[in-house]
């Protein structure tokens, strides 16, 4: 086969380049490669040279740094020569094709008319005023508030951590909320770090990189990111992160983030970020004790306008105890229930109820005895159970006492792999669903589990 200068180059079987990749992706031990390395593209090889076209200079630059050394060994040894790679650039959108294509407004310059843009705008139901405070919440909450009222002076980032279901949220909304309700003319940006991934990635592929880095690096008073563990094993979104937040600590903008887990708890999180998340101050919040989670339904009750006798209250604060989100949940199940009998409210409503959602769990079961008693069921030590071998007689024992913990105690996922080692909460829900489907085909491990269940009170 001819190349442009007319001279002639060979084409070995199959794809070179394919198969450094897949190597590469086994090295990783992961299965789970780099977007930007897969979306490169085999164009062809010229004795041991090989073209490849990516989407744009940003992916190019980045298989440079993170790849090259490593795919130009393995293409070396594929091919037999010295090889080398030469990068094209891929051609950009047709212009009719783009005009076609739904456009995106460019973000206001700074002077313009602001405020929140399409998608990164505060939850509006979200507020200081309707946030119920408690010793559980009391100093994130404090925080928060300060860095609303004097963003200006808020020189580090708030990191705030806590299971699913406590308020993370709402704290993060009601910043924003606080700093718009001052000046509405400031430039907050409010989102989900699974909707800045998203945003990025599609940034790569409609090559507008320079649009999405204006967005947040100039034309944002206040960015507010909520669950910034999704980032974690994203290479890419996380180096361009890692810019975007330099940019704005040195422009001083004020950085608000949300987790399920502490900094030093993020497996797949780049180390300059855990430290940068780290700079300011980290702060928790807790599962809200009795006397919260009361107050917590009578203002619901009241903005709901439903009636809730104090009895009632009483009742649903003393048995639904895991978050905030399962108190809401229970109080508007009450409501259809009362409205669907056409009857009030009242503790026998409330004891039907809170049956139908989850057994009544004895004060003295925690994880702590479930560990106890899973080893002593298995015959395994504690330092097995939590450790990280992968022996099948402690990876059972460990998913029977993760299983017990999430579907007896309802803890969250997160919580759970903390006492388990420091497991990422995708780990636990593995874990979950393996014991479900050994229940389901192993007698032997059906029978353990429900002992396990009635000797532990969960039954």
């Amino acid at each position: 086969m001819a190349d442009a200068a007319g001279g002639m180059h060979v084409v070995p079987e199959g794809n070179p380049w394919l198969e450094a990749v897949n190597t590469i992706e086994t090295d990783l031990r992961g299965g789970n490669l780099d977007l930007w390395l897969r979306h490169a593209r085999f164009l062809r090889v010229e004795g041991g040279l090989v073209h490849v076209e990516v989407l744009n200079e940003f992916c190019r630059d980045w298989i440079r740094e993170r790849y090259l050394h490593r795919i130009i060994e393995v293409l070396s040894a594929g091919l037999g020569i010295a090889a080398s790679v030469e990068f094209h650039l891929a051609q950009a959108p047709d212009p009719a094709e783009a005009a076609a294509q739904p456009v995106t407004q460019p973000a206001k310059r700074a002077g313009s008319a602001a405020g929140p843009r399409n998608g990164h705008a505060p939850n509006p139901r979200y507020t200081f005023d309707r946030f119920v405070e408690g010793p559980c919440n009391q100093l994130a909450a404090e925080v928060a508030k300060a860095i609303a009222a004097r963003p200006q002076q808020a020189a580090h980032p708030l990191y705030i951590h806590a299971a699913s279901g406590l308020g993370k949220s709402h704290l993060l909304s009601a910043v924003g909320n606080a700093v718009l309700g001052r000046n509405s003319r400031k430039r907050v940006l409010c989102l989900s770090m699974q909707r800045f991934v998203e945003e990025f990635v599609q940034a790569v592929r409609s090559y507008s990189i320079e649009a999405f880095d204006r967005r947040y690096r100039e034309d944002c008073d206040l960015l507010l990111l909520d669950d910034v563990h999704v980032l974690r094993g994203k290479d890419g979104t996380q180096e361009r992160f890692f810019h975007i937040f330099n940019v704005l600590h040195d422009r001083q903008v004020p950085i608000v983030l949300t987790s399920d887990l502490q900094p030093k708890e993020l497996p797949g999180m780049d180390e300059r970020l855990r430290t940068r998340f780290a700079w300011g101050l980290i702060v928790d919040i807790q599962p809200p004790e009795f006397e919260t989670r009361l107050a917590i339904l009578r203002k619901k009750a009241e903005e709901e306008s439903i009636v809730l006798p104090g009895e009632v209250a009483e009742l649903v604060a003393e048995r639904v105890n895991n978050s905030i989100r399962e108190l809401e949940g229970t109080l508007a199940r009450l409501a259809v229930e009362a409205r669907l009998a056409r009857s009030a409210i009242d503790t026998a409503l409330a004891r039907k109820v809170l049956g139908s959602l989850a057994p009544v769990l004895p004060p003295s079961c925690s994880i702590d005895d479930i560990q106890r008693a899973v080893c002593a069921a298995f015959g395994i030590s504690p330092a097995d159970l939590r450790g990280t071998s992968r022996r099948r007689d402690c990876v059972i024992p460990r998913h029977v006492a993760m299983y017990l913990a999430r579907e007896g105690l309802h803890q969250a996922y997160p919580a759970i792999g903390r006492l388990f080692g420091d497991r990422d909460h995708s780990t636990v829900i593995a874990a979950c669903r393996n014991v479900a489907r050994l229940i389901r085909n192993d007698r032997a491990i059906a029978g353990a589990v429900a002992n396990l269940r009635r000797q532990l009170g969960i039954a």
